[in-house]
């Protein structure tokens, strides 16, 4: 007669065992292999930077620079204006849209989520469908408008429309509306206050996560916004910092350490905010996520 193999309780747990030890490998070796893929250009923009200018540009890269490490090219950014000025030109357009923008959204996000008006929903699901429509789209028409009422050349086109807001935060903070409870509104109203107060004092106040989670989502896309500066500004003095880092490696093209330390310097603001941020943006985007629709 032929033996059969027995399989154990114990025998089941090992093997359990062995395949979560397995899987684990894997997506150690799945999350390391994409962080290197993350990591690595940074770390070839940073090198480039302390190599010399014949070293930089020759065909063999080399991770380290053999002929001795050299700050020249990031002494020479800072010591160069228009980058500091482009990121001056970038703060002063995009922060005050950006705050008043967000209260903006806010409103309407306010009055998507907790009054009832006829064609609320409509409303909402038609602005929705904007967002179907790539920015392309628009683009030659808005510029046509935008010249034809004097804005070109002015910092206007990339100011004015974003106090407004716009539907990726209404929708998100909706969102996160719907989930604030309605009897602390009914309470509220029922000690007098009107629908202006509701908001500053309750609505804001509790969805502080999701607009700070806004704040700095919009405001990276305004500090890494190209093709607007590049369409509607034509004077240098107004160039923001993408504009102001595209003149400089179109100037300095042969100059590849300075164009890499331009470029590294000019992404050191938004990973230091990022840095300081981002358990604010997760606390937000988490607390958004289970909320009803």
């Amino acid at each position: 007669m032929s033996k059969k193999k027995m399989t154990t309780p114990q025998n089941g747990v090992e093997g359990q065992k062995k395949q979560t030890v397995k899987a684990k490998i894997v997506i150690y070796a799945l999350l390391i292999f994409y962080s290197l893929y993350v990591l690595v250009p940074f770390w070839i923009i940073f090198a480039s930077g302390l190599k010399n200018i014949s070293e930089a540009a020759e065909p063999v890269f080399t991770w380290w620079p053999k002929e001795g490490v050299t700050w020249l090219a990031y002494k020479r950014v800072f010591e160069d204006g228009s980058l500091f000025l482009g990121f001056k030109n970038t703060l002063s357009f995009s922060l005050p849209p950006l705050f008043i923008g967000m209260f903006s959204s806010a409103m309407a996000a306010y009055g998507f989520s907790k009054m009832q008006w006829r064609g609320r929903d409509s409303l909402f699901q038609f602005l929705l469908l904007t967002m179907m429509l790539p920015g392309c789209v628009t683009m030659t028409a808005s510029r046509l408008l935008y010249d034809t009422i004097g804005w070109i050349g002015t910092p206007y086109p990339l100011m004015i429309p974003g106090m407004f807001g716009g539907i990726s935060a209404v929708f998100f903070l909706r969102q996160y509306m719907k989930g604030i409870p309605n009897e602390l509104i009914e309470a509220a109203k029922i000690d007098g206050m009107g629908q202006f107060g509701i908001l500053t004092t309750i609505i804001i106040p509790l969805s502080a996560p999701a607009l700070f989670t806004q704040l700095i989502l919009g405001f990276l896309g305004a500090y890494n916004n190209y093709m607007g500066p590049l369409l509607y500004l034509i004077d240098e003095d107004m160039y923001t910092l993408q504009i102001a880092l595209r003149t400089l490696v179109s100037v300095y093209r042969y100059d590849v350490p300075r164009q890499m330390a331009a470029s590294f310097v000019a992404m050191m603001p938004m990973l230091i905010i990022y840095f300081f941020a981002q358990k604010y943006i997760l606390k937000g985007i988490s607390m958004s996520s289970g909320l009803k629709g």
